[in-house]
């Protein structure tokens, strides 16, 4: 895998991207309509009242109207408003605005500081339509910016600035002249880049920024040569990260978000953790255990995963960058629980009431102690990762947020995420193949209201119980079963690993395997390593310790930490593993474990060949 063939920003994410909403500002074509009596064009009254409107006059006929932040046309401000689109206009007066710092910005001829005066300035004080002060309510309305702000009729203000003269009526719109200019109120995706103290995240974020042909905006010219040609082409800004992997519309107005936002040196010293996580090699070479037509045990040599090392510092500086990033943003108005979280009060509102909170990216945080130690039912992937979490408000900064115009930004300087959102549990049952003494089947067992024994007793329960196996069936009745798991998105880092096994009621008969890993490290492969009993009171099925040995059994029917009746078992197989290298997102490199039933035949009384193999799991541990 190359890194341009990176799973998250595939094709179909950059499709994703490409239907996102262009913002209400990113055309020119607007009603002509007007509810307001007046003969004059709203440039023309803003003409007539130059001893107050002078510097914001200046302003607008210095700026030409943009299409995009990259293409302007020929006209300014003051020709579109002495024009027929209808427009209202809150017009600060003299001295209320920092006049100096916006001609400053565009005496610089910069193309990025002329567009923040047109964005923060001209459109903050400019809506479509007519907009005329009548009544005793308060409204939200849509600035040309497409912030909102609230305008109230009785105390006549907008988003808190007073209209000292309302209602000027225009045969194209209304002006309203204010005590200043609307406050400018920057979203998410803005703040970013407003504190040189979040330069590092924003970087990141940013490096992802595309711009993006709208056809649909755009004015179609003459086709030639068989090809469309375009008079007037209109773009949009898109991020294939945040809107793609992060699920979150970090510069939608009418998005409400919750954003945990790292300043320069907590990025930089979580960073120095994240990059150990994802070590990649630069050659892999995949066995793949498989049998011939006659049934034989056989290795083929996979084909190779190669990078260079432009590449390995490109895939671990982004993943490791993503793994910080990834699961900062929280929907704000809507969480697991359906409770808001749109202040620190909330947030510890729903800690106290030991409430999930989800990721936009879907990483559910869960309080501590409430988190099932394995979903022993399942037998599948996770489709998302869970954390538990001791204190919610120590993830938001345990302070209170600044607000944005789509939500508010939690600002750390000591980022507390739990280990285990940059490095998750694996829960999976991915079958590779089996040897040749196997055949593997998939099997299902429903328990509705079952009698059965424990420890000698008969138990009769009123529960029904469903459990998804991998059922490794010895081929005759003296073959030992054998099947190798694949393992995938495996971490640089440390991990104890489990198997789950099922009680075999179609025997009542335990299991006894052998337990192999096949792994790389930094300079080869290493194949079938067989793992040592790490449980010190592991015992076999007539209760003789098996303890540091070369076997593993299974439990029968039990009593879990719950007092539920469990048909299967969670067996540590390693503790403290170290995988040398990464796999994360590699399709064609992977651990490998084999699960090999293993018993004499004098233990045949006590001991299944049929091993019901319900997951495998890898419980990530910090360095």
């Amino acid at each position: 895998m190359k890194i341009n063939n990176i799973k998250w920003l595939t094709g179909s994410l950059m499709a994703t991207a490409l239907a996102a909403g262009i913002t209400a500002c990113s055309d020119d074509h607007f009603d002509i309509s007007s509810d307001a009596a007046g003969k004059q064009t709203i440039w023309q009254n803003i003409q007539a009242n130059k001893d107050q409107l002078s510097e914001y006059a200046d302003i607008l006929q210095s700026v030409y109207y943009s299409q995009s932040e990259e293409k302007t046309t020929s006209e300014t401000y003051a020709d579109i408003l002495n024009g027929d689109q209808t427009f209202t206009i809150w017009a600060p007066v003299n001295g209320s605005f920092n006049y100096n710092y916006y001609k400053g910005l565009l005496d610089s001829g910069v193309r990025e500081n002329i567009y923040k005066v047109e964005k923060e300035l001209i459109r903050n004080n400019m809506t479509r339509y007519s907009n005329v002060i009548n009544g005793s309510d308060s409204v939200k309305i849509d600035l040309f910016n497409s912030k909102a702000a609230w305008l109230n009729y009785s105390n006549q203000t907008i988003k808190g600035v007073a209209i000292r003269k309302a209602n000027i009526g225009a045969s194209n719109g209304v002006l309203h002249i204010t005590a200043g200019a609307v406050d400018y109120q920057p979203n998410l995706y803005e703040y970013l880049a407003s504190r040189n103290d979040l330069d590092s995240i924003n970087a990141f974020i940013k490096s992802f920024q595309t711009n993006e042909f709208d056809e649909n905006a755009s004015a179609k010219g003459p086709t030639i040569d068989g090809k469309i040609t375009w008079v007037d082409s209109i773009t949009y800004l898109s991020n294939d990260y945040t809107t793609g992997f992060m699920h979150a519309y970090l510069d939608r107005e009418d998005s409400s978000y919750v954003m945990v936002v790292p300043t320069n040196g907590t990025w930089k010293n979580t960073l120095e953790k994240t990059q150990q996580y994802f070590k990649f090699k630069a050659s892999y070479i995949q066995d793949i255990n498989t049998q011939t037509e006659s049934g034989a045990d056989t290795l083929i040599k996979g084909a190779e995963t190669a990078f260079t090392q432009a590449e390995l510092d490109s895939l671990n500086n982004l993943y490791a960058k993503n793994a910080i990033c990834q699961d900062l943003a929280f929907n704000a108005n809507w969480q697991y629980e359906q409770i808001p979280i749109t202040s620190i009060a909330d947030i510890r509102a729903a800690d106290a009431r030991q409430d999930s909170l989800r990721s936009t990216a879907s990483t559910k945080f869960k309080k501590t102690g409430t988190l099932n130690q394995t979903n022993k039912q399942s037998g599948i992937n996770n489709s998302s990762n869970v954390v538990e979490v001791d204190d919610y408000t120590n993830l938001f900064g345990n302070a209170d947020p600044v607000e944005v115009s789509n939500g508010y930004a939690y600002v750390v300087d000591n980022f507390t995420f739990p280990f285990k959102t940059f490095a998750p549990d694996i829960d999976a049952l991915n079958y590779e193949s089996c040897d040749n003494m196997c055949e593997p089947y998939q099997n299902s067992k429903t328990y509705i209201n079952p009698t059965v024994i424990i420890d000698g007793d008969t138990v009769q329960t009123d529960s029904t119980y469903k459990y998804n196996y991998l059922a490794m069936k010895n081929k005759s009745t003296s073959s030992h079963p054998g099947a190798y798991f694949k393992i995938s998105d495996v971490l640089s880092c440390k991990y104890d690993i489990y198997v789950v096994i099922g009680y075999n009621t179609d025997y009542m008969l335990q299991n006894k395997f052998y337990a192999y890993i096949s792994y790389d490290t930094a300079e080869k492969r290493l194949s079938d390593q067989r793992f040592k009993n790490p449980n010190e009171d592991a015992v076999d099925a007539t209760g003789e310790s098996i303890y540091n040995t070369d076997y593993f059994v299974n439990r029968g029917m039990h009593y879990n930490e719950k007092g539920e009746v469990d048909f299967t078992d969670t067996i540590c197989i390693a503790k403290d593993f170290e995988f040398p290298v990464c796999y994360y997102n590699l399709d064609n490199a992977y651990p490998v474990i084999n699960i090999k039933s293993v018993f004499k035949s004098t233990e045949k009384a006590y001991y299944c060949r049929e091993i019901w193999v319900n997951s495998i799991i890898l419980k990530s541990k910090e360095w």
